[in-house]
């Protein structure tokens, strides 16, 4: 599978395991004794090509009924991101910017019948950080990829997705706009043509020691068209938030590489 497709699959009972190669993430899933199997790693540069083993862990699972169909769904990370800018910029008070940032995928692995969800892998292993102060924060995972303001020299790849994002500056200070935390566990995937598209964010910011106002649209921009929901938020929101979003301490502190 050299790219991820996001469909169901046959796993019968006594096969050989089903393979899926994703970026570098390697899944196997396999039917025994009634029971469904699944194991994954990562490629590295010591082995490109990983295959199972005698030392590969495996994940079981009973199912209620009998099922052979496994469903596979693309999701968000369970965790904000916290994402750079991809060079600073300063935004003057009253100025609005249009940003795109792409975040890696997880995969949603599920049966197909019954709609158990069976383990979320993500696609591509991101490291954790942490977001606020000694008394107050969150964890999340860094990001590598940088915001910008187009995404029209980038190269689309299928198992990360596009976010739109649109940010205020309603201070009367300047914006030293160079990261900021991203809450993906709020934003809906969308299908659009061949990409994947998360709906706009816009976030309003209001002083560097304020909360800034934090909106997620329910749709995508109206230049791109509707598109096909394929996947809910993990933690939906019906009205905007106020949420520290630019100011971050500790921010060159790496928690796990998990």
């Amino acid at each position: 599978m050299p790219e991820p497709v996001w469909t169901s699959y046959s796993v019968e009972e006594g096969a050989s395991p089903l393979h899926l190669h994703v970026d570098t993430l390697h899944l196997w899933i396999k039917k025994y004794n009634e029971e469904f199997w699944i194991a994954h790693t990562y490629a590295t540069a010591d082995n490109a090509d990983p295959e199972p083993d005698d030392k590969t862990e495996w994940e079981r699972w009973a199912p209620k009924s009998d099922e052979n169909e496994i469903q596979l769904r693309p999701i968000f990370p369970n965790l904000p991101v916290i994402v750079s800018s991809e060079y600073p910029l300063k935004l003057v008070p009253g100025a609005k910017i249009q940003v795109y940032c792409r975040v890696p995928l997880w995969m949603e692995i599920s049966l197909a019948k019954s709609k158990y969800v069976l383990q979320e892998i993500p696609i591509t292993k991101l490291s954790r950080t942490w977001f606020g102060t000694t008394l107050e924060g969150e964890l999340c995972y860094w990001l590598t990829s940088k915001a910008r303001r187009s995404l029209e020299e980038v190269e689309s790849k299928p198992y990360l997705v596009n976010c739109p994002i649109q940010i205020t500056n309603k201070s009367h200070a300047e914006l030293n706009f160079e990261r900021f935390c991203y809450r993906v566990e709020r934003l809906g995937i969308y299908r659009l043509k061949d990409e994947y598209w998360a709906d706009e964010t816009n976030i309003v910011y209001q002083g560097e020691e304020q909360h800034s106002d934090v909106t997620m649209s329910g749709k995508l921009p109206a230049k791109l068209g509707k598109g096909e929901l394929i996947s809910k938020p993990r933690n939906p929101v019906s009205k905007s938030l106020a949420t520290r979003t630019f100011k971050m301490l500790f921010d060159d502190t790496i928690i796990s590489a998990k």
